[in-house]
């Protein structure tokens, strides 16, 4: 894990020669995974092809892509395509000092693992210019899979970067202006009252023994065992 004062991401117009070559496979894999799993759409990713972490500053270049594409790079095993899976995560805090995880349901990419709100970089996350403002897709990502009001979220200090094999996330520290109770409780309501909730639960962790047996993406690790040691 690295701690970053500044994030600059920017997104180019090379296309992914992964996609390219493998189009016809993508789209075979694409129909099976569609009729299995109504939910998924093919959307635009965005995926680092060029990234340079250096004197507390990450500067990272990224592609766009498809969802169908990123699917079958990842049930494929992250083959090596030239590209990292970059994506903003959302480290809340609440007044009460635990860390807000949430546990995905199943049947999406990351069903059953406990980790801090994260998603796709999206094409309302980057301006005009191309560059991708991180600080906002953590937060859009915290807002729509807990329902937490932007207003209440606090940005502190600095980015964490955490690499763990072809998933680079980078991380926003946020402070939620509510006790932990109060934060469980909307979250709750939020995913009760959602149609289609990308998450099945909120876990609020105040200590690495809380997450000893929990299942997790492996970035998640390094990235709270980091932020503990800050006290």
């Amino acid at each position: 894990m690295t701690k970053l004062s500044s994030c600059s991401l920017r997104v180019g117009s090379a296309p992914w020669p992964f996609a390219i070559e493998n189009a016809s496979a993508i789209a075979t894999h694409w129909r099976k995974a569609k009729a299995a799993n109504p939910n998924y759409f093919d959307g635009v990713v965005h995926l680092v092809d060029a990234f340079e972490a250096a004197d507390g500053t990450l500067n990272a270049s990224l592609l766009r892509t498809d969802f169908k594409s990123y699917l079958y790079w990842r049930e494929q095993g992250f083959p090596a395509a030239g590209v990292l899976d970059g994506f903003g995560s959302a480290v809340i805090r609440s007044n009460d000092g635990h860390l807000m995880l949430g546990r995905q349901r199943a049947g999406n990419v990351n069903g059953g693992l406990a980790y801090a709100p994260a998603g796709f970089i999206d094409a309302q996350d980057t301006d005009d210019d191309g560059f991708v403002h991180i600080e906002r897709a953590a937060v859009r990502e915290a807002t729509e899979e807990l329902g937490i009001d932007p207003d209440l979220l606090v940005r502190e200090e600095g980015f964490y970067l955490t690499r763990s094999g072809v998933q680079l996330s980078m991380a926003v520290p946020l402070r939620a202006q509510m006790s932990t109770s109060e934060f469980m409780r909307r979250a709750e309501q939020h995913i009760a009252e959602s149609d289609n909730p990308e998450l099945e639960a909120v876990i609020p962790v105040a200590s690495l023994r809380d997450v000893e047996d929990l299942p997790m993406p492996r970035y998640m690790r390094p990235l709270l065992e980091a932020i503990f040691a800050e006290g």
